[in-house]
């Protein structure tokens, strides 16, 4: 029947020449749009070690020295620093307030900041690794209030389970941790700061890696201990706490700020605003213009697919029309409905597989030659997107089970209309 088929075509190669060539532009440009939704939709399956439900950025402000509720008594640095610890001390009593974080804003997740640093063990000076450095205050729970794990999510930790007394401790992601010592344990281990030689840490501990953001890799994360003694620095800091589970995050919002915007008003602290820290993220994403690139990209992914479709619909009337005799003739020699019908799904799909083939061949090309870096590059052994070959196999099957779906839907109404015709009127055209 394949034979058939291909004669069909061949005879036909005037007809299929502006189908084909449809065909092969169209399958390039929706594999290279189904190699992004790959990327995207596999990075966003990865799990990420952290729970951002429940959790919420507290802004504080500072009434400046022209206002009308300027305490200039509260101005003073000693002050301050007592009013700033009795802020933090009316959050952790507040009812609804399960745990409470104070970090650098950049390392909030989804921050549009970025702090970077490398690091690399003395022992082995050539092998450096880089990742975010991530600053928290010791005095609080940031671990708790973003639900950090370990063990790949096994076991929750907190701040208390690391001995943040020793000015050099840190905590390393376990991508980090793996990266610098891969056969060995890294808890214990000294690091250097590789743009701070002077600069040693001990590894305190190992956690679960995190996402900066839901449509990104994991990264190499470092956390260090916020300078405590720099008050300013501390009050520039983010102030983030947990919600209990319990309570649904509308009313914890609204009871929150009816409550504390009176509860906070201390010294020339007030309460300026409570954020969900997953909204943080939501407007990073957008602000990078992640979101507007995704909707462009699905936008023309459908565009191309309803191309494809109408251009195979209106081939494949035409050839309906054109071949009455043929389907009359089949019918009359015993063909049945399901058989006519499977003769033009087979011929749709030869077509596609013709086209598929010179498609790939032109992607090859471009991926070869380097003028594209959809298939990104080579990374981390075990991020399935790193592994190009397989990658390309993906993507293209899943470009290629699309692009048939769209011609056997296509296909499926001539098809129909060829097999219910009646034999005598078909052979009437013969």
């Amino acid at each position: 029947m394949l034979k058939s088929i291909f004669t069909q075509l061949w005879n036909r190669k005037r007809s299929n020449v502006s189908i084909f060539i449809e065909l092969t532009l169209v399958f390039c440009v929706v594999w290279y749009i189904t190699d992004y939704l790959f990327v995207f939709a596999y990075n966003n399956s990865l799990p990420d070690y952290r729970d951002l439900r429940h959790t919420w950025q507290v802004n504080l402000a500072i009434f400046p020295s022209g206002h009308p509720e300027y305490q200039a008594e509260a101005g003073e640095p000693e002050t301050l620093a007592a009013n700033h610890h009795r802020i933090l001390q009316t959050l952790h009593n507040y009812p609804g307030v399960e745990a409470v974080g104070i970090s650098n804003r950049s390392s909030l997740p989804g921050s549009s900041g970025y702090w970077g640093a490398t690091f690399c063990w003395p022992g082995d000076t050539a092998n450096t690794v880089s990742g975010q450095r991530i600053s928290i205050s010791p005095l609080e729970d940031f671990f708790r209030v973003f639900g950090h794990t370990r063990n790949e999510g096994r076991e929750a930790v907190s701040m208390a389970d690391y001995n943040w007394s020793d000015p050099r401790t840190i905590v390393i992601s376990r991508s980090a941790a793996r990266a610098l010592f891969p056969d060995g344990e890294a808890v214990g281990k000294e690091l250097k700061d590789t743009r701070s030689p002077d600069a040693r840490y001990v590894v305190g501990g190992v956690v679960d890696d995190t996402k900066r953001l839901s449509y990104l890799r994991p990264q190499h994360a470092w956390y260090l201990p916020m300078p405590m003694d720099d008050p300013n620095e501390l009050y520039r800091a983010a102030i983030t706490v947990r919600s209990r589970a319990t309570i649904p995050d509308s009313r914890f919002r609204s009871d929150f700020l009816e409550v504390m915007s009176k509860a906070l008003r201390i010294g020339n602290f007030h309460l300026q605003s409570l954020i969900p820290c997953a909204k943080i993220g939501a407007d990073t994403t957008r602000m990078f213009g992640q979101s507007g690139d995704l909707n462009v990209r699905l936008a023309l992914f459908i565009f191309f697919l309803l191309n494809i479709l109408l251009c195979a619909m209106g081939t494949f009337w035409y050839r309906v029309n054109q071949r009455r005799g043929e389907v009359g003739l089949r019918k009359a020699m015993g063909a049945t409905h399901a058989g006519i019908s499977a003769a033009f799904f087979l011929e749709g799909l030869c077509l596609l597989a013709l086209s598929a083939a010179v498609a790939m061949a032109i992607e090859f090309q471009f991926v070869y030659a380097g003028l594209i870096d959809t298939l990104g590059k080579y990374d981390d052994s075990i991020y399935l997107p790193d592994r190009i070959p397989l990658r390309f196999l993906i993507t293209n099957g899943l470009t290629a089970c699309t692009l048939a779906a769209v011609i056997l839907i296509a296909v499926w109404l001539p098809a129909r209309r060829a097999a219910a015709l009646p034999p005598a009127e078909a052979l009437r055209d013969e």
